[in-house]
């Protein structure tokens, strides 16, 4: 990648999050108050979550449009187990087997059967929602688990541990893209699957274990938002979740077209996602109105994808040239 492509790729999302500031502060001062924003990015985690799982597996152009009914699915294992009396580390390994086995079976659809992944996630995505109907004929569980109980709402000073145990998750998401063989794969990958085959990367094995791991993101997300909202309903999770996870990627300079995108651009992403939907509510929208206004906003942002993806293009064309 060029030094004008880098530039393209990083200042877009930090320009972005400074603009989403600067309007928020003119909307209503007090979205930008201390207490606020730390609400804002404690409410922002499992989303960020998500959003870097969806960012793994955009990076080699593919999607998971299963990815939010899992986390409904981990959601309500988890909550079944604790109800049963299983203690908090076998509920917690039951979500996970869970959410990986989605992975693996999203990952074999694309990399063994060469089913496009938007088909087989859309399949995997119905299936999941059908278990998890079933699963929950409960209906309702709610959660008392002192452990999940301290990870939600615990502060050291005024910093949740929440936002401790997300920062933690973002770095081992940077250290494996940006520092690890596997990461330096999937960029190939998501560039030029032909190319990156001739260069003896095995995209086959790399497409699957990109579901996986991303699955296991998929996991911090289900955890993450269980310990913030004690009361797991077949509703938890769900689309609007990864709607918010998508935009966060997009909005953090990651390409639907593969190849491209940072971590530190998918939290960034996630700012501003938050910060939108916390304006949003400040000015009186409409709860029933925010997944519109939210859609549209993931609308621009893939515009804008395009037209930087034109633009890199003309630069490498000048550049060969």
């Amino acid at each position: 990648m060029n030094m004008s492509s880098k530039l393209l790729t990083n200042i877009g999302p930090l320009a972005l999050l400074l603009v989403t500031v600067l309007v928020c502060g003119l909307i209503d001062p007090r979205i930008l108050a201390s207490e606020n924003l730390i609400n804002v990015l404690a409410q922002s985690v499992p989303v960020l979550m998500l959003a870097l799982g969806a960012f793994i597996v955009l990076v080699t152009a593919g999607i998971d449009l299963s990815a939010g009914v899992a986390v409904t699915l981990g959601s309500i294992v988890v909550a079944s187990l604790l109800t049963a009396g299983v203690d908090l580390p076998v509920a917690l390994g039951g979500g996970l087997l869970s959410v990986l086995a989605i992975g693996f079976v999203n990952g074999a659809l694309v990399s063994m059967l060469h089913i496009p992944a938007f088909v087989s996630t859309l399949a995997t995505m119905s299936c999941i929602q059908g278990l998890s109907l079933l699963m929950a004929k409960r209906g309702v569980y709610v959660l008392s688990d002192p452990t999940l109980k301290f990870l939600g709402i615990t502060r050291f000073g005024n910093v949740p541990v929440l936002l401790i145990f997300a920062a933690f998750v973002v770095l081992v998401a940077y250290v494996l893209m940006h520092h690890t063989r596997f990461g330096l794969r999937v960029y190939a990958t998501g560039s030029d699957p032909a190319a990156a085959a001739l260069a003896n990367v095995p995209t086959g094995r790399i497409y699957l274990l990109t579901y996986v791991v991303a699955a296991g993101f998929t996991f911090m997300s289900v955890v993450t938002l269980i310990a913030r909202t004690p009361i797991v309903t077949p509703n938890l999770g769900g689309q609007s979740l990864l709607l918010d996870a998508i935009a966060a990627c997009v909005l953090g300079g990651t390409s639907i077209f593969g190849g491209r995108g940072a971590v530190m651009g998918v939290v960034m992403g996630t700012l501003i996602v938050g910060l939108f939907s916390n304006a949003l509510r400040v000015v009186g929208i409409d709860p029933s109105s925010l997944d519109l206004m939210k859609g549209t906003l993931v609308i621009a942002a893939l515009l804008c994808d395009a037209g930087m993806l034109s633009v890199r293009r003309k630069i490498f064309k000048e550049h060969a040239n």
